[in-house]
């Protein structure tokens, strides 16, 4: 093979060089096209003079509006140029604010506007629970307000003079009588195999969540052979069965079996004690050796320790 000169490797035709050279250009190109557009697009830069005049502008106005003294409902508080219309002396007495009518709050100093927006507002059901309540009134001066909270006597009562009063007492009634009809019956004694979600949510600690999953799970095992089975469901706090264990019992009704050598891996794996990985060996064991003969044959599987052979055997039965 003969050898190639380096000379030889970078001689170019005349098309090849001209397509270097308009590569070389195109590349040029494409780096200058930024410089190029912020060129001929330019921006005027923002004017930060003005907004710095603008926000010490801002700054004092908000300045002069918080040194200027609030507006009083009090006659006396008012600027000298303003003449009232009827000038009422304040006068400071213990009040209820549920109770005290609109010439009441009048005689405590309170303009007549203001005095018809609280009457309003106890007509449409408003009440005043503490003196704190004075703050959001509308149109009362913080001054004032600080001067009345004092005097604030609030007379706890179940029936008020507010004209929904009786509206209000109806509801509490009712909702102790509510309170009083759902109210747990004393517990009493239940058979776990037999008893329904309403029995079991007659048991301490019980509401109808734990009511359903028990019941699902002992449906789903057979029914229970032991009362500590109860405390196996998932979700249920070791401290909730110790609180209802002593009102369970076992009744005489029989377990629900499942036959070992005629129930398919999907029946098999839906049983809590068995589950989809001992159902598998179940089946592939029947596939390699045959029925079942006896159900201490289970041993043999690598899964079935003495635990899990004791839970299960209650509900396995062998037919040939």
């Amino acid at each position: 093979m003969p050898k190639t000169s380096l000379k030889e490797l970078f001689r170019f035709s005349r098309k090849e060089q001209a397509g270097i050279v308009l590569l070389l250009l195109l590349v040029w190109f494409t780096g200058r096209v930024p410089d190029l557009w912020f060129y001929f697009h330019r921006s005027a830069p923002p004017d930060t003079a003005g907004c710095a005049a603008a926000l010490r502008s801002l700054e004092a106005a908000a300045a002069e509006a918080a040194s200027k003294p609030l507006p009083s409902d009090r006659p006396s508080d008012r600027p000298a140029g303003r003449v009232a219309a009827a000038v009422v002396p304040a006068t400071l007495f213990y009040f209820d604010p549920n109770t005290l009518s609109a010439e009441g709050w009048q005689r405590l100093g309170v303009s007549a506007r203001t005095a018809a927006t609280i009457d309003r507002y106890r007509q449409k059901g408003g009440r005043f629970r503490s003196a704190a309540d004075l703050e959001r009134i509308y149109g009362l001066s913080p001054s004032l307000c600080r001067q009345l909270q004092p005097y604030v006597r609030i007379i706890r009562s179940v029936a008020t003079s507010r004209p929904d009063s009786g509206m209000h007492a109806e509801r509490r009634d009712t909702a102790y009588h509510y309170t009083a009809w759902h109210r747990k019956p004393p517990p009493r004694v239940i058979d776990v195999n037999s008893a329904d979600t309403a029995d079991w949510q007659l048991l301490p600690g019980i509401g109808p969540g734990f009511a359903r999953r028990i019941v699902a799970f002992r449906e789903k095992l057979g029914g229970f052979y032991d009362i500590t089975q109860v405390g196996e469901c998932y979700g249920l706090p070791d401290s909730t069965f110790k609180k209802i264990q002593p009102f369970l019992q076992i009744g005489s009704g029989s377990l629900k079996k499942i036959d070992l050598n005629l129930t398919d891996e999907k029946s098999l794996a839906a049983h809590p004690y068995i589950r989809y990985k001992l159902a598998r060996l179940i089946v592939q064991y029947r596939s390699a050796h045959g029925h079942f003969r006896h159900v201490e044959e289970l041993r043999q599987l690598p899964l079935v320790d003495d635990v899990i052979y004791r839970k299960i055997e209650h509900y396995i039965v062998i037919t040939f």
